[in-house]
């Protein structure tokens, strides 16, 4: 029934996947004395945040909101690129439950950050396809993920999706690639000026110091937290060998798209063993790729019921992941 209500793309699933968002952050919406297990971000985030917010409960709810943004964000991708051949309102909700899983134990508002500048980032890199002036599209790319870098530094795997899409969505051209490099330092040099002009300039070095510092991700899970999390892990499995399968039989930018998406798994996947300072938060760059690979799966089952247990389990899983911590 629920799965049903999702594809038939009633505007009422708009307001249940803010529902069940806001049920899944409740436990630190409700605790305005929250704390991180684990704080992410660079030392100039931290700073930013220290002048500009009051606590850590404030931070974290202004990343419940980006998430949202985001959620939805990924649904005006959609309608514009048409990712999903068929008109479907499942992506938000599926970020929401992937994403929401960190919420209790990672201050979240870096990546968050930086994934609404990933989404920017896709979108005109998605444009290079139909629109001319490709260069400005790509500088403008590198220049959202410098940003975003500062901020987060694992965004700076990122640039290996931008290089992506050159090789699948259009074809390589290394000055557009050389536009998205200098698009992606300018920021820094702008930060170094910056630290140059106060004279602190040694403050750079030792804040980029922090992309080689290793982030804690130990986690203690209850037996029941494993097994929802190898079923979500599961379903994400299947989904990619089955979508793999069926892809042939749709257009040939769903296709593409469907490529890229996987590629932005592997990298992300890359990026948190290969990057010191990667954590668990890189999840929610994998949180794009499977809402949309995951809404494309359960659109092509045609088996109501099966489908309508595997959807229901899948939110039952989240839910159990966030409530036994």
């Amino acid at each position: 029934m629920l799965l049903r209500l999702f594809k038939s793309n009633s505007p009422v699933m708009h307001l249940f996947t803010v529902a069940v968002a806001v049920l899944l952050w409740l436990p630190v919406i409700s605790n305005t004395d929250w704390q991180p297990a684990i704080t992410d971000g660079t030392i100039l985030f931290h700073n930013l945040r220290q002048m500009l917010l009051p606590n850590y409960w404030t931070a974290q709810m202004i990343a419940f909101l980006l998430m949202l943004i985001e959620a939805f964000m990924l649904q005006r991708i959609d309608l514009k690129f048409i990712i999903v051949e068929d008109k479907v309102i499942m992506p938000p909700l599926f970020f929401v439950l992937i994403v929401s899983m960190l919420a209790q134990r990672y201050n979240i508002l870096p990546v968050m950050l930086a994934n609404l500048l990933f989404m920017l980032t896709i979108m005109r890199t998605f444009d290079s396809e139909h629109l001319p002036e490709q260069k400005r599209y790509y500088f403008e790319s590198g220049l959202l993920l410098g940003v975003g870098a500062l901020l987060y530094p694992p965004l700076t795997a990122m640039l290996l999706f931008v290089l992506a899409t050159q090789f699948v969505v259009r074809f390589f051209d290394i000055r557009e690639f050389l536009a998205s490099m200098l698009g992606f330092v300018l920021p820094f040099g702008f930060f170094l000026f910056g630290m140059f002009m106060t004279d602190q300039q040694g403050l750079f070095w030792d804040r980029m110091e922090q992309f080689f510092e290793t982030q804690d991700f130990t986690l203690n899970l209850s037996i029941v937290q494993i097994a929802a999390i190898c079923y979500m892990a599961l379903i994400v499995l299947i989904e990619l060998v089955v979508m793999s399968q069926y892809i042939r039989m749709y257009k040939v930018t769903t296709r593409k798209y469907f490529m890229l998406f996987f590629w932005l798994i592997i990298i992300s996947v890359a990026g948190f063993f290969l990057i010191p300072c990667a954590g668990l938060t890189m999840l929610a760059f994998v949180a794009i790729s499977l809402a949309f690979i995951t809404s494309l799966y359960f659109m092509q089952i045609r088996r109501n019921a099966v489908g309508e247990i595997l959807f229901l389990l899948l939110i039952i899983s989240s839910f159990l992941v966030v409530y036994l911590f």
